[in-house]
């Protein structure tokens, strides 16, 4: 994909670059904070998907839209900033999008952190996703006939991890912000569709560290465990949190995070004359 735009982003902050992709449903709103700290040591871009600025706008999604349509606009924004390689760190929606552009670009990459990525395709790597996965995948079709629904909001907090089965996320402080954005999940059924190749993983040998939140949907753990058996050089932690569990253990998540960026000893990378976006 070519007739893609270069995604928004934040940049700030002075030092080794760090490229942070958000999740499906808030997008970047959900790394200022992170951001924020790190940026004391290092150069920090927050971008965001193409699916949350659409939502929030209500826009429709393009007629060719997928994640590879992320992928690509990721891409593209590297390239329009510069960027020759840096530490990336991505969230479910945007891990996926990282993952991918990682595997096929692995001299773009200094190391990779993925927080519980939707890649089903890696799922496929193992065989075909079971009857209760391919129900998933229908509910999730859904989303991308109409406006997003308050019950289809409630459904997908669910689904993703966000809070178990037994909460109703209309009781949580963070719902209002989910209720704002939640035409962003016309995407929903995006990760479903996209096709990769597990071989790249194999053949990619970056640091990677691999996230699970403690109390998520249990598919992601799959995913992780599977990822972690494949790539040569990953590493696991969890923390409690569900979905979000960079979020809800956010200082535990951010001392591992620390630790595993400054084990690698790399070179320091500084780049000049961000424009701005």
């Amino acid at each position: 994909m070519t007739n893609v735009p270069v995604m928004h982003y934040d940049a700030g902050g002075d030092g080794e670059l760090l490229v942070l992709l958000p999740g499906g449903l808030t997008g970047w709103l959900s790394w200022i904070p992170h951001a924020e700290a790190l940026s004391e040591v290092r150069k920090v871009i927050r971008v965001q998907l193409h699916s949350v600025a659409l939502g929030l706008d209500n826009e429709p999604l393009p007629p060719d839209y997928s994640v590879d349509y992320e992928i690509a606009s990721f891409g593209k924004t590297m390239d329009n900033l510069n960027i020759n390689r840096a530490d990336i760190a991505a969230w479910s929606y945007g891990a996926e999008t990282a993952l991918s552009y990682a595997i096929h670009n692995p001299d773009r990459v200094r190391t990779l952190t993925l927080i519980e990525p939707p890649v089903f395709w890696v799922l496929r790597s193992r065989g075909p996703l079971s009857d209760e996965m391919l129900r998933e995948q229908k509910i999730n079709q859904s989303f991308a006939v109409d406006d997003v629904s308050e019950d289809q909001l409630v459904y997908f907090a669910h689904f993703a991890g966000f809070v178990p089965e037994d909460v109703d996320p209309r009781t949580l402080p963070l719902w209002s912000s989910w209720f704002k954005h939640r035409q962003s999940l016309r995407m929903a059924d995006a990760p479903f569709r996209h096709e990769d190749n597990i071989e790249l993983v194999r053949a990619f040998d970056r640091p990677v560290l691999l996230v699970k939140g403690e109390g998520s949907s249990t598919y992601y753990y799959d995913i992780i465990d599977i990822l972690a058996e494949e790539f040569p050089n990953a590493h696991v932690v969890s923390f409690p949190g569900g979905h979000a569990p960079h979020i809800i253990s956010m200082q535990p998540f951010m001392d591992e995070f620390r630790r595993f960026l400054e084990q690698q000893n790399l070179p320091r990378e500084r780049y000049c004359s961000i424009p701005k976006s």
